[in-house]
């Protein structure tokens, strides 16, 4: 009897610690959607972003951006996007958009307190071709009609991309370093770069080759009546 005890509890000291030492089942991956947030609207204050009632930690102030996530419960899920004014935290535009898991997006708040728009874009985050350099174009200025861009030179085979209006990004097209040093020009829709031209950009020194860059059209500051200009911004590459 004794015999049959002690052999029991040697078992069990043996047993024990191998069990107390396995690890963890491991926590199932968060399924996440990522975006980048981007200011434009034409008022006096910043503002803060709300994704399904969540706010984003910091306000944003015109012409910045926020890369940040959103954790879905499916791989495929609708997202609520609130854009308040930062201090009194008022509502200025909610929108609900699709988003999917490892997806990025670009979501910018253009317009005004009295027309404000969200702007929902999928990104793609390919790469340019070897040397080159990958850029689209967003149109923010509200007052504004349709552009164009030319890449290069001003003649009509220089015009890469047609009748963007306030609201719209193009899709992606590529220029070489050279060309985007010689020369960016952005005029209203149809019309020539001799005619009447809205942005003139040369020796443009700010394109790195093998990058892929966001360009908006807008106002330098949160005002209507400033400068028009075209901004520049880093875009993802192959994550």
């Amino acid at each position: 009897m004794i015999h049959r005890l002690v052999t029991f509890v040697l078992i069990l000291s043996i047993i024990l610690p191998g069990c107390l030492n396995e690890p963890d089942p491991p926590l199932p991956d968060s399924i996440r959607s990522y975006f980048i947030l981007y200011n434009f609207l034409s008022e006096s204050y910043d503002v803060h972003w709300d994704i399904n009632e969540i706010g984003v930690e910091s306000s944003q102030a015109y012409g910045l951006h926020l890369p940040g996530f959103s954790t879905l419960e499916e791989i495929k899920e609708d997202v609520l996007f609130s854009v308040k004014e930062a201090g009194s935290m008022r509502v200025i535009r909610s929108d609900t958009f699709t988003m999917e898991q490892n997806h990025y997006y670009i979501v910018s708040i253009m317009g005004t307190e009295q027309e404000p728009y969200i702007l929902f874009e999928p990104m793609d985050l390919d790469a340019p071709s070897t040397g080159m350099v990958r850029l689209r174009l967003m149109q923010t200025a509200m007052e504004m009609g349709p552009v164009d861009l030319y890449i290069g030179g001003s003649t009509p085979d220089h015009k890469v991309i047609s009748g963007i209006a306030y609201t719209d990004i193009s899709d992606y097209i590529e220029a070489s370093e050279e060309e985007l040093w010689e020369a960016i020009i952005i005029t209203p829709f149809g019309i020539s770069p001799a005619d009447s031209t809205i942005l003139l950009f040369t020796a443009n020194d700010v394109f790195t080759p093998n990058y892929v860059y966001l360009g908006v059209v807008g106002h330098v500051t949160n005002s209507p009546s400033s400068t028009l200009h075209l901004l520049l911004y880093d875009q993802p590459v192959g994550l």
